[in-house]
């Protein structure tokens, strides 16, 4: 009987058309369809043909769903959907549900709900698949909805607070990332979204996800503000064996910055995210500037029980990026909050040889260190949050700026510059004895020494080092003031 009526519930998920009283309105029915999933073989879901696979690029993004035809547009709910078609890359569709009083309805769109007149296509299809929604609310104004949310194309979804535009985003789970062989891609294959009441000041989202090696359930509770929270209920069922369970993933881009400027470029930085910060679960905090290195570099930061970790974008200064369009210096941080304990492992971090900003070149994920087997259920409870400056994160000094150039006079020497701002740093007068705290693999220690500047009140370490020049070197970091750390840890990664 069981098994019966976990059949049915995938077949109800699988279909376009479903009645009101047959599909599930409860987290608890889809934790109970991912394990349906999971215990059947993998089906891939079919993609849309037609006029709206074809679309390039340019012609996705004029396809509009018209304003005035968002969902709860017309009573008084604070939150507002608007959705995305199937077409361009996004050629699988999903379904979607609203939830009200406890009953799940289909959602069903028409072409009279877009706008398709900079499309270029001669007609607009009969039938339109979704991708995808987008979530609005007045975070900055109070009569005006802005879009605080973006759910589309495989498990990516994005999310921004007030006064800040699209950056960096989030996805439900990493598989297989950066490891040498093809990366697998889960797919949020339905949603149900939660109508919240009209005060209410959040809102709830459900997820189903599948892929070859896992199927899983996914609560969202969104609550948007200066600092947008996510908190994130993801349990997942695998299917097969998996080498590699990247948990609360985050992909960004980074293209040049203070260790690379732009070449050729009137834009001296072009980053999404300029650090991976990370607060272990001793309490250590460490920052590793973010490289375009010339070659894949992965680096995993062991940690048990960690505190959080993130993708931060800490430079908001126009001048330092001097795009007027993209907006570089509003790029949301996002950081990654575990809600229970998750053991022992590591935050993996991602950097890919890019040659356009067009790439996304980052990636951060948790992965434990207990082996992902098929059969099992996991669960991963943490809040994403949004923000855009980051005092709470750490009290201690912080880094500001790293910077790398040859030695003079010794040429198989290399130097890294380390600015250090804010904690205790800016009450220090110069003559204070403040000291380096440097460790470093695979190389030779030249000199280190530390200067005040007095112009800013900030620290700069500089660290000249001889590279063996076979293996990357692995630095760490940090500024003490009689044995007591002043700073974070700054980590970096050096190739010969």
């Amino acid at each position: 009987m069981r098994g019966a009526l976990l059949l049915g519930l995938l077949w109800l998920v699988s279909t376009s058309v479903a009645r009101a009283q047959d599909v599930p309105a409860s987290f608890d029915a889809v934790e109970t369809m991912a394990a349906a999933l999971a215990a059947q073989p993998y089906k891939e879901t079919p993609s849309i043909q037609g006029d709206m696979r074809r679309l390039s690029y340019d012609q996705y993004r004029a396809l509009r769903a018209k304003p005035d035809t968002a969902l709860w547009r017309e009573g008084k709910s604070l939150f507002r959907v608007e959705f995305f078609p199937a077409g361009f890359i996004y050629e699988k569709p999903v379904q979607i549900y609203v939830v009200e009083n406890d009953k799940a309805t289909p959602v069903a769109v028409g072409p009279d709900q877009f706008d398709f007149s900079d499309t270029g296509l001669k007609q607009p299809p009969q039938k339109i698949d979704l991708a995808g929604f987008k979530l609005t609310h007045p975070i900055n104004l109070p009569d005006k909805f802005d879009e605080v949310a973006s759910f589309l194309g495989a498990t990516y979804f994005r999310v921004i607070g007030r006064g800040q535009v699209y950056g960096a985003s989030a996805r439900g789970l990493a598989i297989d990332t950066g490891i040498g062989k093809p990366e697998e891609f889960p797919f949020f294959k339905a949603f149900w979204l939660l109508k919240p009441a009209d005060d209410a000041l959040e809102m709830t989202v459900w997820a189903l996800l599948d892929s070859p090696g896992v199927a899983g359930a996914y609560g969202f509770t969104i609550k948007p503000g200066a600092r947008m929270v996510v908190d994130t209920k993801a349990v997942l069922y695998l299917r097969n064996d998996v080498q590699v369970l990247g948990v609360a993933p985050l992909t960004s881009m980074y293209f040049s910055g203070k260790s690379r400027p732009t070449p050729d470029d009137y834009r001296p930085e072009i980053h999404d995210s300029d650090g991976l910060f990370q607060s272990t679960g001793q309490g250590e905090p460490i920052w590793r500037a973010l490289q375009n290195p010339s070659a894949l570099n992965v680096s995993a930061l062991q940690d048990n029980n960690p505190k959080g970790f993130g993708l931060l974008q800490r430079e908001r200064d126009f001048e330092r990026f001097q795009d007027t369009s993209a907006n570089l210096q509003s790029r949301p941080s996002l950081w990654v909050e575990p809600s229970e304990n998750w053991g022992d492992g590591e935050v993996r971090l991602i950097e890919i040889p890019s040659q356009s900003e067009t790439n996304d070149n980052i990636a951060a994920f948790w992965v434990s260190h207990a082996p992902a087997r098929k059969g099992e259920r996991k669960q991963y409870l943490y809040r994403l949050s949004a923000l855009k400056d980051e005092p709470a994160l750490s009290p201690a000094g912080r880094v500001v700026a790293t910077r790398t150039s040859a030695v003079p006079y010794a040429p198989k020497q290399r130097r890294m510059v380390i600015e250090f701002a804010g904690g205790t740093l800016p009450t220090l007068e110069p003559q204070q004895p403040v000291e380096s705290d440097v460790s470093l693999t695979n190389a030779k220690m030249a000199r280190t020494y530390v200067e005040a500047l007095p112009w800013t009140r900030n620290w700069r370490l500089f660290i000249d080092f001889e590279p063996d020049g076979k293996n990357p070197v692995d630095m760490r970091a940090k500024l003490t003031l009689r044995g007591a750390p002043l700073t974070e840890t700054w980590t970096s990664l050096h190739r010969p």
